[in-house]
């Protein structure tokens, strides 16, 4: 786990260009899931704009941004590496809280959904 834990924190530590994150999110590089498969989950979850979505391990953000910006709901994004959440919080459609998966500190009601797309576990 640990030395996953390593590789992640490097991997988010290269810092992006602003059109760099643009490009990725355009064509869905910046993680496993494509645009496609991001606006499958819009449509499927439904969200109002009054909801909030709790994304786990969500990387630099993608795909709870996209949904977050499609549906006009909240995004909460969650994972370990510090780099990655900097990136979430720049797409402003996230608030972030850095945090291993088995010590959340929510209440079980905090959120209308939860994603996890990106994560192998």
């Amino acid at each position: 786990m640990e030395d996953n834990l390593d590789f992640f924190e490097l991997e988010y530590a290269v810092a992006r260009a602003r059109a760099g994150r643009c490009i990725e999110e355009a064509v869905g590089l910046n993680g496993y899931t494509t645009v496609a498969q991001a606006q499958t989950l819009c449509e499927r979850l439904d969200l109002e704009a009054r909801a909030t979505l709790l994304d786990v391990g969500a990387g630099r953000g993608w795909p709870g941004s996209h949904v977050a910006r499609t549906t006009g709901c909240r995004c909460v994004s969650t994972d370990v590496p510090w780099g990655a959440l900097l990136g979430a919080k720049l797409q402003r459609e996230s608030a972030v809280v850095q945090v291993r998966g088995g010590s959340f500190p929510f209440r079980g009601d905090s959120f209308d959904v939860i994603v996890h797309a990106d994560v192998l576990c």
